[in-house]
């Protein structure tokens, strides 16, 4: 049909035609598709870096959810009772052993534990007198347990009670039937720095425990009354004096002076009950708004008023 409208040479050309635009186009798509978003990335702004855990002590108020645990007391260590091998150390030290180091010394304490394999270095054989790292003696194992050996697969253990690491020593060293090279000088001084006088282990409580605690026990404070002396520049100041005796409860430091009560309100206006025009008073002012408020809480504190002690 289109050769009645064109000859063969002028099909060719517009066949040609095609063929370049055809392909402009799926160059385009290709560019749309592939490049652009890769130069879309390559201007985003870095990505902020992670901020890292802070690590440290948790206090009383433990994150975890374990079971609320009482505290206990521990006793005393006393040198001259875990110096010297007893039967009931060593019994202790092998319960231990097995616990924390069979997997890893055999069950023999030759170093050829299951978990010992692919270790570098091997774990200690403690039937051999040869390749102790810090020595054979009791305080070089107690300090080998106290501070693990570094570069090396073998940990710290200072969570172990004082007498339990001491325990633990008297087993690993019967493991060895050679002289372990202890004199009594070295532990006589090693018994001075050992000796603990014991320590208290507090309450541990959960964070849901706690909060459920704090919100049982919270009592908000009554509002306070304008009345008498003051009364009236209560009225001017505040506009929910409910809020200003929740602002006032439990803090001290507004009772040393004028200038203390405006450090205390001023950052947190009007939320805490006060209006914002206090931050216009003058100093004659807050001193009259300081004594206002101190006789408004002890008249509630104590129960006096037309309204007496309240529950």
């Amino acid at each position: 049909m289109i050769e009645q409208y064109v000859d063969a040479a002028e099909l060719r050309r517009l066949l040609s035609a095609l063929l370049v635009v055809v392909g402009v186009i799926l160059l385009a798509c290709l560019f749309a598709v592939i490049v652009v978003p890769g130069l879309r990335n390559a201007n985003r702004p870095a990505a902020a870096p992670a901020v890292p855990v802070v690590g440290g002590e948790t206090g009383w108020l433990d994150p975890a959810e374990y079971p609320p645990a009482r505290g206990y007391d521990v006793p005393p260590v006393r040198p001259e009772e875990v110096l010297s091998a007893t039967p009931a150390l060593l019994a202790r030290g092998r319960a231990l052993f097995e616990q924390n180091c069979r997997s890893c010394h055999g069950p023999e304490g030759r170093g050829d534990g299951p978990a010992a394999q692919g270790l570098a270095p091997p774990p200690r054989d403690f039937a051999s007198p040869q390749g102790w790292k810090n020595g054979p003696g009791i305080p070089e194992i107690y300090r080998t347990l106290e501070k693990g050996i570094p570069g090396s697969s073998m940990g710290a253990y200072d969570y172990l009670p004082a007498k339990d690491r001491m325990a633990l020593v008297h087993y690993v060293q019967s493991l060895g039937s050679f002289s372990h090279g202890d004199v009594p000088e070295a532990l006589e001084a090693f018994g001075r720095q050992f000796a603990t006088a014991g320590e208290r282990v507090p309450n541990k409580i959960p964070v849901t425990l706690a909060a459920a605690r704090l919100r049982e026990e919270f009592r908000p404070p009554e509002p306070l009354r304008a009345e008498g002396p003051g009364a009236e520049i209560l009225r001017e100041e505040a506009w929910d004096l409910a809020r200003v005796a929740l602002a006032l409860q439990g803090a001290q430091t507004w009772r040393k002076s004028p200038a203390a009560l405006a450090e205390h309100v001023l950052p947190s206006v009007p939320e805490n009950g006060f209006r914002p025009r206090v931050a216009a008073c003058s100093a004659e002012e807050w001193t009259i708004l300081h004594a206002a408020l101190l006789a408004a809480v002890d008249r509630d504190e104590k129960g006096g008023g037309e309204g007496g002690k309240r529950s």
